[in-house]
């Protein structure tokens, strides 16, 4: 058998990897034994990759999903590849078969959803260049993808590891016969995908003395069936409809509405728990507080289930406290010294709670931050 015009390459044991949401006409499904072995990595897709595959006459005259077992196992067993190098598969037909679980294959800098197209002939027929088009038109929607790129390969085979596969110029005739079926491409410059998740525990002390931080450890399990990235758009705890919080902590949040977001480098497997933390900084009054958080990769984009509740009672203890009075200007300026040509090392909100570590000329020397200490003027604080 022949196998020509594939695209991708594999190093090593390491595929690099995306999950798969896609149009499918049917699924097919294979051996999965057979690349049990393989490490997958994930990222975000940023291309469509388009080939042809061609094949012996009695091979393509089997059944679309007869050939795509034989492409398979050919594959593995013959090639020595990791796993079909390619996500859909498109006949004459204009039939569309997902033949992956997952997306991303990484070929040099570029991370690809592969379609391969099922045909001797490289010029497209015009049913599979409909299908062509409508596949792009959703994988660009799904994830993003503004860009494709048509490819061959050729085989590079290495003792004891897996085959290396190099990229090709394309026949010219299926270069623009793809070209043409994506003339009316409907491109999305950003992601279109549906998120859902389950908070499955909250860990937090229930009270929390002023001057000191409340930890809060959340377990967010992936609710979809498809594998959460955020290499490209980053995944984060937001307090509810994006609000600026009063319990931000600056400097280690995000933001004054984002406390924490998953590191660029870490995906979440569909079914998969993450434990996310952060930290509330109470300068309120005492008493009881609650903030209402949720989790977006898109700001006003709530994922499902996400939001969950923060409930904690702030106590005194045996500090002298003062409150920030300054409506009108809406902030205090703290100093470095007691003077007011000291320098202004941060900002106090209207309203905010802090303790006095000693009181000298009309100036209370306060904590603030992660146990710094810093000067406010008399006037704009109120002893409670």
């Amino acid at each position: 058998m022949k196998i020509k015009n594939l695209l991708l390459t594999i190093f090593f044991l390491t595929i690099f990897i995306t999950p798969i949401l896609g149009y499918t006409d049917s699924h097919t499904d294979f051996d999965t034994s057979l690349v049990a072995g393989i490490q997958y990595q994930y990222s975000q897709p940023t291309k469509i990759l388009f080939t042809q595959i061609e094949g012996s006459y009695e091979s393509l005259n089997l059944s679309t999903q007869d050939y795509l077992d034989v492409i398979y196992y050919y594959s593995i067993t013959k090639l020595k590849l990791g796993n079909i190098p390619f996500h859909y598969a498109i006949d004459e037909n204009g039939d569309v078969f997902s033949t992956q679980n997952v997306d991303a294959l990484k070929l040099t800098d570029e991370q690809y959803i592969v379609i391969a197209y099922l045909s001797n002939n490289p010029q497209v027929s015009n049913k599979a260049r409909n299908s062509i088009l409508e596949v792009a038109n959703d994988l660009s929607y799904k994830y993003g993808i503004t860009q494709y790129d048509t490819y061959s390969y050729n085989i590079v085979e290495t003792e004891d590891i897996l085959s290396k596969l190099e990229l090709v110029d394309p026949n010219n005739l299926f270069f623009t016969s793809i070209d043409d079926s994506l003339e009316e491409w409907e491109i999305s410059e950003r992601e279109h995908l549906d998120y859902e998740a389950e908070i499955e525990n909250i860990e937090y002390e229930e009270s929390v003395e002023i001057g000191n931080t409340l930890q809060v450890k959340v377990t967010v399990k992936n609710g979809n069936d498809f594998v959460w990235l955020s290499d490209k758009y980053p995944i984060y705890i937001s307090v509810k409809d994006s609000r600026e919080s009063i319990y931000a902590l600056n400097g280690e949040w995000d933001s004054f509405s984002k406390p924490v977001h998953i590191s660029s480098d870490r995906y979440v497997l569909p079914g998969e728990s993450i434990e996310m933390t952060f930290k509330l900084d109470p300068k309120v009054l005492p008493g009881k507080n609650a903030e209402a958080f949720e989790i977006h990769k898109f700001a006003k984009e709530v994922f499902l289930e996400s939001e969950f509740v923060v409930e904690f009672t702030v106590v005194k203890g045996d500090n002298t406290l003062v409150k920030m009075v300054s409506p009108e200007f809406g902030f205090v300026n703290i100093r470095e010294c007691r003077w007011y040509s000291c320098e202004k090392i941060e900002v106090a909100n209207d309203g905010e709670v802090y303790i006095v570590v000693k009181e000298e000329e009309g100036w209370y020397q306060i904590l603030f931050g992660q146990d710094k200490e810093g000067w406010v003027y008399g006037k704009y604080a109120k002893e409670i």
